[in-house]
């Protein structure tokens, strides 16, 4: 509509002129301007620094609105820098004159204006600058970091892309890659924004120690400074690992230093060393360390300062521990004894034995160190040197507890003292030679025959009066003492004290005594010397007196039915004290109390297997009570400790369903708007007694069109509890109007027994 306006005041203009010229009013005043105005754009986009791509242009016209021709304009840079050429310029025949706006470096928004000399109000423009093409690219954050190996830098690099005025450039890729040191980058395509700046995403140093490099490409020509790199230092992460530099096994001798001296490396997660880390060294009880704490060096590694091994033959062991570090590191010392230093005597001295036989017990000596550990390997050689005699296998190596032992040693043929040496080769041995003593006494024996105690009677389990003794003679007929003469029971299980005797300065040796066992008949005892002929003593035992009354069968019958009859019949055996059983006893079988049923033959004697029964025993009709029958033994003191048979009376099957204790058979005036009936039914199950039974099945079904049962079932069986009843949680009657809803309850596999049957009336 504008355009149509000024071609309107134009044409106006051009009337008023021509009446003018035509009325002769040639002498008035030439056309004033009044106005200055855009033509075209007013608003304008453009790179900072750059000239605009459209001129300035704006029209002048009087009060009419007519172009005036011959208009100086004088155009200005109002804001933002910059500049306009010309500066000044003379409108053409349509009143219009333009201008190049070059904008200034600085980014964001530029005016500038057009004035005419006598307008009050020039006309003016508007321009934004962008920043132009990238120019350079620096670093802007993230350059020479120190960062954990094979961990990400703690600043994530970035660039900053400025053109060639200084101004930040958006929107220019840039890719970020690693040159150096191994690692990653994350987000290695990025894009620089409002402020220039791309940001990688993440660069994750390489896992060893030392420099990384990263490379930051901007994706443009001629962009000063491309590409731009950074530098960081990989360094070592915590302690991850602490291993040996030096042989985890030695061996050596005990008392001594360890060398090498045990050293350790700690290393990160990469296996970079990592210095300063502490590592305490421990050794094992009875090994002594220097050093115990050392600081790794900067190769990671710990010395401990020494290490001295004990004086006991074991295995030390030295463990370095980094803290946060699970598994040590563990050296282990196997020791071995030094040189022979003493000798001694294990075993075999000051012995006794018959002339011309060999000691029981091989003398032996053990070798020893400076610290009294055992020496293996040393050679020790056995001599007779009094007595006469021999040796065998006189010349022995120690063994690995240090100790040589003798083949064997015979002493003379003549009675009285006998001494073997043990020698040690080599010099400066304490203790070496090492002199052992034996006795050689004379006899052997040569037959042992019955002293007294031959033959006795007595009766079983009882001690005989006299002892059992035998005499032991060499083969000349001459008492041998101090011979040992073991006595063992032959047969019939009896028991003796001092079983194993020494003959006296007699040669008779006696068994402490003799208890026969419980078996009667006879019975025998034995005499032993090894090598000779054994003694065989015989003993009648006769039969003892009621001692001891055992159940046959279990007193305990566990759960019997009301009023039935037990089996087996409880029965007893009586024994004496030798257990042997006894036939004619009297024993007595008696109820406990009034209501444990009922027995017959309560009265019986033994058999010959000293065996009495019950004639029968019938249980009370009370279920939950318990039944029992006592047994006396005529002649047997039992002190109230008397067997006691007994049952637990349970109730029989099922011979009765009844309305349980709390049921309403018959419901009445109940609400017709069905619901569940206020009392749930019940019924009790009891056996032909009346006893309650438990945990038999009871099915409560209601008849169709009668509602559910327990939750909307149409039926539903319940066990009975131990008080024989069975319970519904719900029976859910339908509304209506007047009726009569029927449940019935009934016992499964009972079809003999009747029905329980509840009713339910509702009422309008």
């Amino acid at each position: 509509m504008r355009p149509l306006f000024r071609v309107r005041n134009t044409l106006l203009a051009l009337a008023t002129l021509a009446v003018a010229a035509a009325c002769g009013d040639n002498g008035s005043e030439p056309p004033q301007p009044s106005t200055v105005s855009v033509v075209g754009a007013a608003t304008f986009t453009g790179a900072a620094g750059e000239a605009l791509a459209t001129p300035l242009r704006v029209r002048v016209a009087d009060a009419g609105g007519s172009p005036l021709e011959g208009q100086t304009v004088t155009f200005s840079v109002t804001g933002g820098g910059g500049s306009v050429t010309p500066t000044t310029s003379t409108t053409n025949s349509s009143g219009e004159a333009t201008a190049v706006w070059t904008l200034g470096t600085a980014t964001g928004q530029q005016t500038a204006q057009a004035a005419v000399t006598g307008v009050s109000s020039p006309a003016s423009f508007v321009a934004v600058s962008s920043a132009g093409a990238p120019s350079a690219i620096t670093i802007n954050a993230g350059n020479n970091q120190t960062g954990q190996a094979g961990a990400s830098v703690g600043i994530a690099p970035s660039v900053r892309l400025r053109d060639r005025f200084g101004n930040n450039v958006a929107g220019v890729s840039v890719f970020f890659s690693v040159s150096a040191g191994g690692g990653s980058v994350t987000g290695s395509g990025a894009t620089t924004n409002a402020e220039g700046i791309a940001t990688v995403g993440s660069w994750q140093l390489g896992p060893n120690v030392g420099a990384n490099r990263l490379t930051a490409l901007a994706v443009f020509n001629g962009v000063q400074g491309n590409p731009v790199e950074f530098t960081a230092t990989a360094a070592a992460g915590p302690a991850n690992r602490v291993t040996a530099l030096t042989a985890t096994t030695i061996n050596q001798v005990v008392g001594t230093n360890v060398s090498p001296l045990p050293s350790v490396r700690v290393t990160d997660a990469a296996g970079n060393p990592v210095a300063g880390v502490q590592v305490t060294f421990a050794g094992s009880t009875g090994s002594t360390v220097n050093g115990t704490t050392k600081q790794t060096s900067a190769d990671g590694v710990a010395t401990v300062d020494g290490w001295l091994l004990g004086s006991t033959v074991q295995n030390y062991t030295l463990t370095a521990t980094v803290q946060g570090i699970l598994t040590p590191t563990v050296f282990t010392a196997t020791t071995r004894a030094s040189a022979a230093a003493s000798v001694i005597a294990v075993a075999g001295n000051a012995q006794t034995a018959f002339v011309g036989r060999p000691v029981d017990i091989e003398p032996s000596v053990r070798v020893n160190d400076a610290f009294g550990n055992p020496i293996s390997g040393a050679e020790v050689v056995f001599t007779v040197v009094a007595g006469g005699g021999s040796a065998v296998a006189r010349t022995q190596i120690t063994n690995a507890a240090g100790v040589a032992t003798v083949g064997g040693w015979t002493l003379g043929e003549t009675p009285g003292a006998n001494t073997l040496r043990a020698t040690v080769t080599g010099t400066g041995i304490a203790g070496n030679p090492v002199n052992f003593n034996a006795t050689a006494t004379p006899g052997l024996p040569a037959t042992i025959s019955a002293q007294a105690g031959a033959g006795q009677t007595a009766q079983v389990s009882t001690t005989l009066p006299i002892s059992p003794s035998v005499v032991v003679r060499d083969n000349r007929g001459n008492p041998v003492a101090n011979v040992n003469v073991q006595f063992i029971v032959g047969s019939g299980g009896g028991t003796l004290t001092g079983a194993l005797a020494q003959t006296n300065a007699t040669g008779v040796a006696s068994v402490g005594s003799w208890t026969l066992g419980g078996a009667t008949g006879t019975q025998t005892l034995i005499a032993r010397i090894a090598g000779l002929p054994d003694v065989i003593f015989t003993a009648t035992a006769t039969p003892g007196v009621p001692n001891a009354v055992t159940p046959v069968n279990a007193i305990s019958y566990g759960a019997v039915v009301a009023n039935s009859v037990v089996a087996p019949a409880p029965s007893v055996v009586v024994r004496d004290v030798g257990g042997n059983p006894l036939a004619n006893v009297t024993v007595t079988f008696q109820l406990e109390t009034v209501g444990s049923g009922s027995i017959t033959g309560g009265t019986v004697a033994t058999d010959v297997n000293g065996v009495a029964q019950l004639g029968s025993w019938r249980v009370g009709t009370v279920a939950g009570t318990v039944s029992g029958v006592r047994v006396f033994v005529t002649g047997l003191d039992q002190q109230g400790n008397e067997i006691v048979f007994s049952a637990n009376v349970i109730a029989g099957a099922p011979a009765a369903l009844n309305a349980g204790p709390n049921a309403i058979l018959n419901q009445t005036n109940l609400p017709n708007t069905g619901g569940a009936v206020p009392t749930a039914p019940s019924v009790r199950v009891t056996d032909l007694f009346g006893n309650p039974i438990a945990n038999t099945t009871v099915t409560f079904a209601p008849n169709v069109g009668s509602g559910t049962v327990n939750a909307g079932n149409p039926n539903v069986t319940i066990f009975t509890g131990v008080d024989g009843i069975a319970t519904l949680v719900d029976w859910t009657i339908p509304a209506g109007g007047s009726a009569t809803r029927i449940l019935a309850a009934s016992l499964p596999g009972f079809p003999s027994i009747p029905q329980v049957v509840f009713s339910a009336q509702t009422v309008p």
